[in-house]
């Protein structure tokens, strides 16, 4: 019952309007080209959220919503009529980026180089230190830490 007496303190004004709002959401009303250019434009986005702005402000609360709906309605419908689609269906996944990267980019075969170096220098897999006696002795004395005077 408050929901009918809510509707009943509308106006006429407003109760027409409210009218050809459901009925602008329930048919599928095609937007003229003409038209439909103007409001696919950033300025034309701006000047609906706007009008449905001020429906929502100066008249009842409830013809503001139903105005917000039709808004978002009338830019949907003038952008399918410019065969313009929204961004989101064509931003690829991470993963599909990554797997195009890994395409683009095909990994380098191993050089001779590289193969030689991990044949004769496998660091980290070696045996530890062993210490080697040699016949080679130093010639120089410790000078500790010291140099010569010329």
């Amino acid at each position: 019952m408050d929901l009918l007496s809510y509707f009943r303190s509308l106006s006429k004004l407003e109760m027409v309007i409210l009218a050809l709002f459901a009925v602008y959401i329930v048919v599928d009303i095609e937007m003229p080209e003409s038209i439909a250019s103007y409001i696919d434009s950033p300025l034309g986005m701006v000047g609906v959220l706007l009008v449905a702005l001020f429906l929502f402000v100066y008249y009842n609360p409830i013809l503001g919503v139903v105005g917000l709906f039709v808004a978002y309605e009338i830019v949907r419908r003038s952008a399918r009529m410019n065969n313009r689609v929204p961004m989101m269906t064509y931003v690829p996944t991470q993963a599909k980026k990554d797997s195009e990267m890994a395409e683009m980019n095909p990994s380098a075969p191993t050089t001779l180089e590289e193969e030689m170096v991990a044949q004769m220098a496998p660091i980290g897999k070696s045996s530890l230190i062993t210490y080697v006696s040699s016949e080679y002795k130093p010639v120089a004395e410790n000078v500790h830490n010291a140099s010569m005077m010329m």
